[in-house]
């Protein structure tokens, strides 16, 4: 065969080997493309995003309640209009509360990163979690229940029910009352085995006689026993005895979750005003009174601490105090599994 008559053949055996090797290489692409594409989700992505689109419904539900009521607070005070930001004052305020922090926590992606972290002590589906909950914060208390339902936990709810300024400190629509209205609606399934005044020593001692009887009228109407006992380590003492009490016979905690600064769930420690947000797993108190959340990790029981928004927010990756607010999962730094923190 002659020179030139070889050069076709040589030409197309070029272009098939060309072809070839495009293909390898479109082919290798893909499969690396969808290797990484399934390493950005998170292994709990469908219970995170269960959570927060629950936590969605929650404000719907709460925010309608609101309007009925006449009760919804203005654009410049919620300006994502969520239901879950309070007055300024009332007779249910107990301290100061910063804005920025109430709106951080009305976020429904802040339930996807609970999920994010409880998923990562692996506990079982009925695992026992203890709850402080507090008026404080309506976005941390519904993203933390709806965050241990999501995975299949148990919540076994200590409802502290005043409120910092911007919580949920409508006498007569308080936290006790958006959490039954949040049952009754089927959004949440959890309830209280306890309540508590809340502020001073836990029993309201700094609150005027007109808002601890509306908290008090509030527990009767909803069922939910109110422990009110002095001095404030017997209060404590009288709470973990409700906690035994409550959970399966031999069981204990898996995990207690704090949410917010109420005193019942920290204490007087001066060590608490150091924890930072997220899951602690050793706390001890040298000064002061521990609380129910101390109490019970000083045990050994991992502690999940939502609390100190800017913080949290920075760490896992929240915008702090958008507007508006993100749609549930679209945040790679919460959602996904490549970037910092637990897995």
């Amino acid at each position: 065969m002659s020179a030139q008559a070889e050069r076709p053949l040589l030409r197309g055996r070029r272009k098939y080997i060309t072809l070839a090797l495009a293909a390898i290489a479109a082919s290798g692409a893909a499969m690396l493309a969808d290797h990484l594409s399934r390493r950005t989700i998170h292994r709990e992505f469908s219970p995170m995003l269960t959570a927060a689109r629950t936590m969605q419904h929650a404000s719907q539900i709460i925010r309608a309640e609101k309007e009925a009521r006449g009760l919804m607070q203005p654009p410049a005070i919620d300006p994502n209009q969520t239901g879950m930001i309070g007055h300024e004052y009332t007779s249910i305020t107990t301290t100061l509360g910063d804005i920025g922090s109430k709106r951080t926590a009305t976020n429904p992606d802040l339930a996807a990163v609970l999920v994010r972290l409880l998923s990562s002590l692996d506990l079982p589906r009925g695992a026992p979690v203890v709850m402080i909950t507090s008026g404080s914060f309506v976005g941390g208390n519904v993203a933390a229940i709806a965050a241990a339902e999501s995975l299949g936990l148990k919540p076994f709810i200590i409802a502290s029910l005043s409120s910092s300024m911007y919580g949920a400190n409508d006498p007569d629509f308080n936290w006790l009352d958006m959490l039954t209205l949040l049952r009754q609606k089927g959004i949440l399934r959890s309830s209280p085995i306890a309540a508590v005044i809340g502020g001073e020593g836990a029993t309201g001692a700094s609150m005027d006689r007109e808002g601890r009887l509306a908290l008090a009228q509030a527990a009767q109407r909803h069922g939910v026993e109110l422990v009110e006992k002095r001095p404030w380590s017997a209060l404590v003492d009288e709470l973990m005895t409700r906690v035994d009490r409550a959970l399966p016979a031999g069981a204990k905690a898996a995990v207690v979750v704090n949410v917010g600064g109420a005193i019942i769930g920290l204490g007087t420690c001066r060590e608490s005003y150091e924890l930072p947000p997220g899951l602690t797993r050793a706390v001890s108190c040298h000064d002061g009174v521990p609380g129910l959340a101390f109490r019970l990790a000083e045990n050994g029981t991992p502690m999940l601490n939502v609390i100190n928004f800017r913080r949290l927010a920075v760490e896992f990756g929240l915008p702090f105090d958008p507007v508006p607010l993100p749609a549930p999962g679209n945040n790679p730094s919460v959602y996904g599994s490549m970037k910092n923190g637990p897995n």
